[in-house]
């Protein structure tokens, strides 16, 4: 039986809002995959080996998890640089700014690991509330729920998402497996179609046939929701 491994970095950190429930749903997805999953933990203190694992996700955090995040991740730009066309990176909330080139915030300019070819910006009102959005990789709605004190400027990679109702026209960023979006929920519990996808992108990296998964009490509240939300 073949085995993903998964970082769940800074995960006591980069945790508000539930977002380990993502780690959660995608270990379920592999899971009916007949794959044999490992989760490890990893936070500053801990050697990150990024040669070592397949998924990687970090979660969403306060301005002070963020700065500690930051600072230490730092550390690990060039084996980022060296995996993140070949890995999966799924990352949520405002960890997605720290793979960007800088994050102004006020009049401070805050470097990042500069990986990713886009900027993020502190904006003074903050962003609350429910999004719907498309991804066009499988046409697939997305709903989320965005909590937010920073937006994405001077992009130059393709976005994530495509807005239908909310705040913006685009969301997130894709760079081959990289999924970074401002989205919280968790994603990958509420969009089982999305999930599916990522699912099945990792099926065919490691060559195995997708088997489809028993979801149907998410899709069944992923229906319920929309049905209400586009009243």
């Amino acid at each position: 039986m073949k085995k993903i491994k998964i970082a769940h970095l800074y995960y006591d950190l980069m945790n508000l809002y539930g977002e380990n429930g993502n780690i959660r749903a995608l270990e379920k997805y592999l899971r009916a995959q007949k794959l044999t999953v490992e989760i490890n933990n990893l936070t500053i203190g801990d050697k990150i080996d990024f040669d070592k694992y397949d998924i990687f996700y970090i979660g969403s955090g306060n301005d002070e998890a963020f700065e500690l995040t930051l600072k230490d991740i730092k550390n690990y730009k060039a084996n980022i640089e060296k995996n993140i066309n070949d890995k999966m990176f799924i990352i949520t909330g405002n960890a997605l700014n720290l793979f960007g080139k800088i994050y102004i915030k006020k009049k401070e300019i805050i470097p990042c690991l500069d990986i990713l070819d886009f900027e993020s910006k502190e904006i003074r009102k903050r962003i609350v509330g429910e999004q719907f959005l498309r991804f066009k990789k499988n046409n697939c709605e997305i709903i989320g729920f965005e909590n937010r004190s920073s937006k994405l400027v001077n992009v130059k990679e393709k976005y994530l998402f495509h807005v239908i109702q909310g705040s913006g026209t685009y969301e997130g960023i894709i760079h081959k497996d990289f999924y970074g979006t401002y989205l919280l929920g968790p994603i990958l519990v509420r969009n089982p179609y999305f999930t599916e996808y990522i699912t099945k992108r990792i099926c065919k990296k490691f060559d195995i046939k997708y088997i489809p998964v028993n979801n149907e009490l998410e899709k069944k509240a992923y229906d319920k929701y929309k049905t209400n939300f586009l009243k």
